[in-house]
């Protein structure tokens, strides 16, 4: 049996991608993504937290979460909750 390995995807893929920290908490789900041109990197997920996430926002409001927090990305995205405190979670300005 071979194996495809695919190490790229189309953006419009992730969208609607739960999230899920790597202590079990569900975070929430991907509404957009954010590039940056300049240095050809994603920088950040649009989310829109879950009923019981550990971010703190308006009911109804996305947060931005700084994309060196993934750890994974498969059929949802993982992401390293230890260290949700000590990064800025912007709201989003959608």
């Amino acid at each position: 049996m071979e194996i495809i390995r695919r190490d790229k995807m189309p953006a419009k893929l992730l969208f609607g991608r739960n999230v899920i920290g790597n202590m079990g908490s569900i975070i929430g789900v991907v509404r957009d993504i954010i590039f940056d041109e300049k240095i050809g990197k994603l920088v950040s997920l649009e989310i829109e937290p879950s009923e019981n996430s550990p971010i703190n926002v308006e009911e109804g409001k996305c947060v931005l979460i700084p994309y060196r927090l993934v750890t994974a990305v498969k059929d949802v995205f993982v992401i390293d909750e230890k260290n949700l405190n000590n990064v800025t979670i912007k709201p989003s300005t959608r």
